[in-house]
C-alpha cells in the first residue's frame, strides 16, 4: 500500500539521492529522514513543501499520492530496479522503484492486469530475440498470474537469477526455454529443479526503442 512514507522513499530513490543527501537539502538530520521512511513520523505541512521541492514532486503527490495533472485514463506502473536476464547471469533484483511508466487503464483491464499487481522490468540479454524481447527492452509482468502454463512467457526467479523465458512442460517437469535460433547451442532449455524457484508474473507486453 502506498503511503506518504513509501512515496518519500520511492521519490528519493527515483532521484538517486541518499538519505544523507536529502537530509542536507531539506535541512534535517539523517535520522529524521529515516523515521519518515520507516513510518515512525511524517513531515509537517510546512516541511513537506521543502521535501517535495527537493524530490521534484508536488505536496499533493507526497501527501495524497496524486498529482494536479493526474490522468484518470492512465495508471502508473512501477519500473523496478531489476535486470530480467534474458540471457545468462548479470542479475540485480529488488523491489525499489526507479521510475513510473503510464499505461491506459482500459488496456490493462483488457489484459486482466491490475495496476498495483503489474510491474515493469528491464531485460538484459539476447536469448529471447526471436520473440522480439531484445536487450534493453521493458517487459510488463502480471504478478497475479503465477500459475504455470506451458508455452507462456513468464518472468522467473531461478537459482538466484531473474529470467524472461517461455515455460515448457516436458517429461513431467518444467523447463525454461529461450528463443534465439542463431544461438540455440548457447541457450539450452533450463530444467527448473530449484525448490526456491518461483514465477514472478506472466509477461504480457514488451516495448523497446527503435
Amino acid at each position: 500500500m502506498s503511503t506518504i512514507h513509501t512515496r518519500i522513499k520511492e521519490a528519493r530513490q527515483a532521484k538517486s539521492l541518499s538519505m544523507e543527501q536529502l537530509a542536507a537539502l531539506v535541512g534535517v538530520s539523517y535520522q529524521t529522514i529515516q523515521q519518515w521512511e520507516n513510518g515512525k513520523t511524517a513531515p509537517k505541512r510546512q516541511r513537506l513543501a521543502k521535501v517535495a521541492d527537493a524530490l521534484g514532486v508536488t505536496v499533493e503527490f507526497l501527501s495524497l499520492g496524486t498529482t494536479p495533472d493526474e490522468n484518470p485514463d492512465h495508471a502508473p506502473i512501477r519500473l523496478v530496479d531489476a535486470k530480467a536476464s534474458a540471457g545468462k547471469g548479470q542479475i540485480v533484483f529488488s523491489d525499489d522503484t526507479t521510475k513510473i511508466l503510464m499505461f491506459r487503464r482500459d488496456w490493462l483491464a483488457k489484459n486482466d492486469a491490475k495496476p498495483d499487481q503489474t510491474v515493469a522490468f528491464e531485460v538484459r540479454g539476447d536469448s529471447m530475440t526471436d520473440l522480439h524481447i531484445i536487450d534493453g527492452a521493458v517487459v510488463l509482468a502480471n504478478r497475479r498470474k503465477t500459475e504455470p502454463r506451458s508455452k507462456r512467457v513468464y518472468v522467473l526467479w531461478i537459482d538466484g537469477e531473474l529470467f524472461v523465458k517461455e515455460l515448457i512442460r516436458r517429461e513431467d517437469a518444467w523447463w525454461a526455454r529461450s528463443h534465439n535460433a542463431a544461438k540455440a547451442d548457447r541457450y539450452p532449455d533450463i530444467l527448473i529443479d530449484d525448490p526456491a524457484a518461483r514465477i514472478v508474473g506472466r509477461a504480457f507486453w514488451c516495448g523497446f526503442g527503435l
